[in-house]
């Protein structure tokens, strides 16, 4: 632990007694108002002057932040230190930065009680990232982050660029089942926030507010749904697979033999007002049925067609979704 000369510490404390500088400066004060989000730069253009000490840091300026943890527990936080513009000159504790973190607790003042703050450091005299496992962060908790240094402004200024990332500070949007048939619903959810929400686009959702709203969607669509941890808006997006709702086989051999003599076409009984079409390759229709309750078996005016490629179009007429027309071929071979 890097320790402030004793004779430092006594001039700050004459400094404070006479009132000419409030204890530990704006930085400090403004604490929880110099918010932290996912993935937002943080610039600081220098560190104010201010006195911080606790079980792994003593340094003469700081600034400081607060960050606020979502609702689900197990959340870890990362915080990047990159350096921009520090001049060092010397040799030693002026060469590093120092960033801690510790929790606002309710009714304790930040900026005192430095004895209480025991969680551990980092440091170092260049670029370096500190990682708060998620075991030592609780869920829906506020966190004040220090940085400080004992740089010398006579060197110049002290500049870094702050990142803060983690699980802790996002929300997870997930949908179950990963995809389904066209037709089929499947269940949204948002893992770390109690609300409100907004998922868009939302004309397919029975309620775009809701934390585990129900979609129907009529194509494959990517959902984003946003909310608020503290006070940093965050977004997250899931992407729901639609499927051809029907299992459509691309060709039959109608030779009397029981395999594959007729077209069956998978799940297409959910479908009763149904319409299915066979073209030859002249556009002349060959079969049409509405409802599909008795299988294609190759034949047009009961005889059997020859060996060749035929066109189909099938409208479902689903009464749920909109479903475009099934266009594809299906191959006779005898």
């Amino acid at each position: 632990m890097h320790m402030l000369p004793r004779s430092s510490y006594f001039i700050w404390i004459i400094v404070l007694l006479l009132g000419r500088i409030p204890a530990h400066g704006q930085a400090c004060d403004q604490a929880l108002e110099n918010y932290l989000c996912a993935d937002e730069q943080q610039q600081v253009d220098s560190l104010l002057p201010s006195i911080f000490f606790n079980n792994c840091m003593s340094v003469t300026s700081t600034a400081w932040y607060s960050f606020h943890t979502n609702s689900e527990d197990g959340g870890s936080i990362d915080i990047d230190i990159e350096f921009v513009d520090c001049d060092y000159t010397t040799e030693g504790d002026n060469d590093f930065i120092y960033v801690t973190v510790f929790e606002l607790i309710d009714g304790f003042e930040p900026c005192i009680s430095f004895d209480s703050y025991d969680w551990p450091c980092g440091s170092d005299d260049e670029s370096f990232s500190y990682s708060v496992p998620s075991d030592s962060l609780e869920a829906d908790t506020d966190y004040i982050v220090v940085v400080g240094s004992n740089h010398d402004p006579i060197y110049g200024p002290c500049a870094f660029n702050m990142t803060i990332t983690g699980s802790a500070l996002d929300i997870v949007a997930r949908v179950e089942p990963l995809s389904v048939s066209l037709g089929e619903s499947a269940g949204l959810f948002v893992d770390g926030t109690e609300g409100p929400v907004q998922w868009t686009p939302g004309q397919y959702l029975d309620d775009p507010t809701s934390i585990s709203p129900t979609v129907i969607a009529e194509e494959t669509t990517s959902f984003q749904v946003s909310a608020q941890v503290g006070e940093c808006d965050v977004t997250d997006v899931v992407s729901l697979t639609i499927g051809t709702p029907i299992d459509i086989y691309n060709s039959i051999s109608p030779n009397g033999d029981g395999i594959n003599d007729v077209w069956n076409i998978g799940e297409i009984e959910r479908f009763p007002t149904c319409q299915v079409e066979v073209f030859d390759r002249w556009g002349q229709s060959v079969f049409k049925s509405v409802g599909y309750q008795q299988p294609w078996d190759g034949t047009y005016k009961g005889r059997y067609l020859p060996t060749a490629a035929y066109y189909f179009v099938i409208e479902l007429n689903s009464l749920e979704v909109t479903i475009p027309p099934i266009l594809g071929t299906i191959s006779i071979v005898h």
